[in-house]
């Protein structure tokens, strides 16, 4: 008997030191695609406690903790802004992944979101879902995840504001920094070509700021995974680095973001 208590102490005195999951939120109103992608999520993600919530407000609940990704679908227009805000005050380590019917036709207000950096990716309901999987792996990581139709009905905004204009070819053509060794591992998003761009030119992050309508902190991040990306430690090197591989593939273009 004593040794049996004694097991069972132990092992409930174990349990209570294991980590706690981290969470996936499908904020969602209930169909069946919702239901579908959340148990795919699920499936995937076993090291992940995926919660699903209809109501925005259960995104105020105390209890819910060490959420590493919000992923929204259906969310109303008029109700965006304050859900964008909830999350950004309550989950402020969260990823924000906005699932859609069809990225060319997002609502406005909701692509401001997305432009602003506040939605760090975008999966049209079309999405095979392996790929689609992989693209919440990614999220969850610190990646970015969007489709190449939304980002060039982006650009004309996101270059308001005396931005530099991102040097491109056709609207369908894109360039693999990641073929060269020089730019490093991961791909340099629109954003971040754009920022780079204002750091060769001796650009400081509050004036960067607010020419691309950015916060100081969004531009510091940023500049972070640029150095990440080109593996590089300060401005003088991603600098050096970026103009040597112009030189060697020619005017650089700013990539789709979608890495199948």
């Amino acid at each position: 008997m004593y040794r049996t208590s004694s097991s069972l102490s132990e092992f409930e005195d174990n349990n209570k030191l294991l980590p706690k999951k981290s969470k996936i939120v499908m904020l969602a109103r209930t169909d069946l695609f919702a239901e579908c992608l959340t148990q795919a999520i699920s499936a995937r993600f076993q090291d992940q406690d995926v919660i699903s919530l209809s109501d925005a407000d259960s995104l105020l609940d105390g209890d819910l903790v060490d959420v590493s990704l919000v992923m929204l679908y259906r969310v109303p227009a008029a109700a965006f802004p304050v859900v964008i805000r909830t999350i950004r005050e309550f989950h402020p380590k969260a990823a924000i992944g906005l699932v859609v019917e069809n990225a060319d036709e997002l609502d406005t207000s909701i692509a401001g979101f997305v432009d602003e950096g506040l939605v760090h990716g975008v999966l049209p309901l079309n999405l095979n879902l392996d790929v689609c999987l992989t693209a919440i792996d990614l999220l969850m990581k610190g990646g970015e995840h969007f489709p190449a139709a939304l980002l060039r009905r982006l650009a004309p905004n996101a270059l308001s504001g005396g931005a530099l204009a991102v040097k491109k070819d056709a609207p369908g053509d894109t360039i693999d920094i990641e073929r060269k060794s020089d730019i490093g591992k991961g791909v340099l998003t629109t954003r971040e070509v754009q920022i780079l761009d204002l750091i060769c030119m001796g650009t400081q992050n509050k004036i960067i700021a607010d020419r691309l309508g950015l916060s100081e902190n969004t531009v510091k991040v940023h500049v972070r995974n640029i150095y990440k990306k080109m593996n590089v430690r300060n401005r003088t090197e991603a600098a050096s680095r970026y103009f040597r591989s112009d030189a060697e593939l020619g005017a650089l273009r700013a990539p789709s973001r979608w890495r199948n």
